[in-house]
């Protein structure tokens, strides 16, 4: 027959997504197709059209073409020609797809009522809540004509990339690979790697597999903005594979400046990585980064030597190692920063080293690291510290914690100690920093090597709080003077092993160190009985030190101590002490103390050869009403002022045999009993009598005396209100 009603029409599945311009490097994450299995079909001859949209694989971070692109309506401009006839689709048909439903299907029944040489059917989609009114984008669709044709196989689906009139297969790298594709758009489907890369003819770069892919003499190049995700170049979060080779590759690369680490399924796993300058490392939250536990005794997991402008940011983001695999050695760091410039490392911790959780010093060619900032950072269960800070400027630490340090010395939460006299602390600013339970103090300090040098030691911590450390905060061995200030603020000790905090052959010449409003809860677990090694707030030598003359120039500021357990540990709150008796403790300050809450009152403080101490008591803690019992001054037994309110008779207080320098105290007499002050047999009391051991005394209501031992054997009065009567 040569009518048009004998004639058959053949149906060509060509695939097109058109999107305007609009959304340009947008993609649909619906993969929608319109065929049929019908290839020749006469007029009036019945047939199916079938319908379909399935969910892709595509990373999370994709821009999609519409809001809420999981969620669609769709309608279908049919030919001039075609009737339908029945099937389950109806335009505005509304569908949405997850992972529990990733595909949805429809079907169009009709005819062709009248011959047409060609045509198309176009499959439109839009958002969930589209109307005649709204914007619809063809996504794919079926032509037809008079010529014979084959359709295509779904694996050849074409897409228009945005705006273009050419085509974007959906295909796998290694197909891409196998074939001599002539579009100039394709998009990767490849689990890790998905996404859109575009034929760039100018383009000279090596093939990475990755950023650039090369395939019959064609340079596609993937289009993306932003950080490039590691899993692009094969990194796998398995907690098996060693990713060290592939991700230094990507830190290797000048081009590549930022870096992307999707949280994995387990843990990406490395021996170490080197960055080099100008990179951002940016990690999802919950991201875990593990060593291999191979390290050699000079690697460190991450290292930074020598460069600038880092930044390594993360939400509850960790970096361990495989603690128990080093049993010797100290340096094997999880972050080195050597001689770096511009660090900032946020939202990470650092745990299980065989050294410290973070590092900070010197490289070859800088004697100093500057302008590092740990923001939220944490280290735990690390073999010697959680962070050393060696030699520095302007380093910054904000609201970070550092834990259970064990394995070798000094076992510190945080260890600030330069180990040459040509390097630097400056601008130390630590700020709310949380320690605990490290084998050695929550914070140490240790500034020996500046000693006799230019250096300027500048370090301020602030709002520090330990709790289970052996002590809160430990400062040694600065034996000769240094300039500069060590400055804490409001720290809060509690539950330490030993005192809360000590100064320890701290030279009298070295850098003042100001303790301002500390609070001690709770110090000496051990159980000392010592007044010195039992104190809550400790100045002293030991007994084998070498040194300065003098040890001091400590200053404690309106300190608070409380023991609030049953029985009580703290045996004094405050104790200074050259046991070594090679010099004095100079240079002191006592200031104010606040609360002394559940201790032996008789124990507050023990002072031994104290020299040019600055004292004073306005909330008067350290004043004694010596009430219905006679009193005797040791070393352990020191008041600022001691008077008889509530004594019903005559008191004594024998000034027992006390060395030159006891710092001064006043006796004061608040109702009319006798008070009697009685020195050593050795010892007088100038000018009042220039004979040894006559007794002074008074009982007139507001008299009052101030003594300082002067010498071994002499008491200087330095103030005198009312008479004082000596022993005849």
């Amino acid at each position: 027959m040569t009518t048009w009603l004998s004639k058959c029409f053949c149906l060509v599945l060509i695939s097109m997504l058109a999107l305007s311009s609009t959304y340009t490097n947008a993609i649909d994450p619906i993969r929608f197709s319109i065929s049929t299995s019908a290839t020749e079909v006469l007029v009036n001859e019945e047939f199916e059209i079938k319908i379909k949209a399935d969910l892709l694989n595509i990373p999370t971070n994709t821009v999609y073409v519409f809001e809420s692109a999981r969620a669609f309506r769709l309608k279908v401009i049919l030919p001039e020609g075609f009737r339908q006839t029945g099937g389950s689709f109806n335009d505005f048909i509304e569908g949405e797809l997850s992972g529990n439903k990733p595909s949805a299907f429809y079907t169009i029944k009709g005819k062709f009522v009248s011959a047409e040489r060609s045509g198309v059917f176009q499959l439109l989609r839009s958002h969930k809540s589209a109307n005649s009114a709204s914007q619809f984008v063809e996504v794919d669709r079926l032509s037809f004509g008079m010529t014979e044709g084959l359709p295509e196989g779904a694996a050849n689906a074409r897409i228009a990339l945005a705006g273009t009139v050419s085509y974007v297969p959906y295909l796998s790298m290694s197909a891409l690979r196998s074939i001599a594709d002539t579009a100039t758009s394709v998009f990767i489907t490849d689990q890790g790697g998905a996404g859109i890369f575009k034929h760039n003819p100018s383009s000279t770069k090596a093939d990475d597999g990755a950023l650039t892919i090369i395939t019959s003499g064609k340079r596609y190049e993937r289009v993306y903005s932003g950080p490039v995700n590691v899993e692009w170049f094969g990194v796998v979060g398995d907690g098996a594979t060693d990713n060290t080779v592939a991700l230094q590759a990507m830190l290797d690369r000048a081009d590549i400046s930022s870096i992307y680490f999707p949280k994995p399924a387990v843990s990406y796993r490395i021996k170490r990585l080197n960055l080099r300058s100008n990179k951002t490392l940016i990690l999802d939250e919950g991201t875990i980064v593990e060593g291999l536990g191979t390290l050699g005794a000079e690697e460190r997991m991450i290292m930074m030597n020598n460069v600038q402008n880092i930044s390594i940011k993360g939400t509850n983001v960790v970096f361990k190692d495989q603690k128990a695999k080093y049993t010797s050695g100290e340096q094997r760091h999880i972050f080195a920063m050597l001689g770096v410039t511009n660090v900032t490392i946020e939202g990470v911790a650092a745990n299980n080293s065989g050294g410290d959780g973070f590092y900070i010093g010197v490289s070859t060619t800088q004697k100093f690291s500057e302008n590092v900032r740990l923001i939220n950072v944490s280290a735990d269960n690390n073999r010697r510290q959680g962070l050393s800070i060696v030699s520095g400027k302007n380093i910054e630490v904000v609201s970070s914690v550092f834990s259970n340090s064990n394995g070798t010395a000094p076992n510190a939460g945080i260890d600030i100690e330069p180990n040459n006299p040509d390097e630097f602390l400056e601008g130390i600013r630590i700020t709310n920093p949380t320690t605990r339970n490290n084998a050695g103090g929550g914070i140490v300090i240790l500034i020996d090597d500046f000693k006799g040098t230019n250096r300027v030691v500048d370090i301020t911590i602030t709002n520090h709080n330990d709790d289970g450390s052996v002590y809160g905060a430990y400062v040694s061995r600065a034996t000769g003077a240094i300039a500069g200030t060590i400055t804490f603020h409001s720290p809060v000790w509690k539950n330490n092993r030993a005192n809360g905090f000590c100064a320890s052959n701290y030279s009298s010449n070295a850098c003042t160190l100001l303790v301002n409003d500390p609070t001690v809860i709770n110090c000496n677990v051990a159980g000392s009985t010592h007044a010195v090694f039992g104190s809550a707030i400790l100045v002293y030598r030991e007994a084998s030190a070498l040194g300065d003359a003098n040890v001091g120039n400590v200053h404690i500021i309106r300190p608070r101590v409380q023991d609030t357990r049953s029985p009580r540990k703290i045996v004094s709150a405050f104790a200074f002490e050259d046991i070594s008796k090679k010099g004095a403790v100079k240079n002191c300050s006592l200031i104010d103390p606040v609360t002394l809450d559940g201790l032996d009152v008789l124990k507050y403080v023990h002072f031994a050869v104290l020299e040019n101490l600055a004292l004073s008591d306005k909330h008067e803690k350290l004043t004694f009403d010596i009430a219905q019992a006679n009193r005797t001054l040791t070393y352990g037994f020191y008041k600022r002022v001691f008077h008889n309110a509530t004594s019903t008779g005559l008191r004594t207080i024998s000034l027992n045999g006390l060395p030159a320098n006891y710092p001064e105290i006043t006796f004061e007499v608040r109702n009319g009993q006798i008070l009697r002050l009685i020195p050593h047999v050795n010892d007088n009391i100038l000018p009042l009598s220039a004979n040894n051991g006559k007794y002074i005394q008074c009982n007139v209501v507001g008299s009052k005396i101030t003594l300082r031992k002067t010498t071994t054997n002499s008491w200087q009065v330095k103030e005198m209100i009312g008479t004082w009567t000596v022993q005849p």
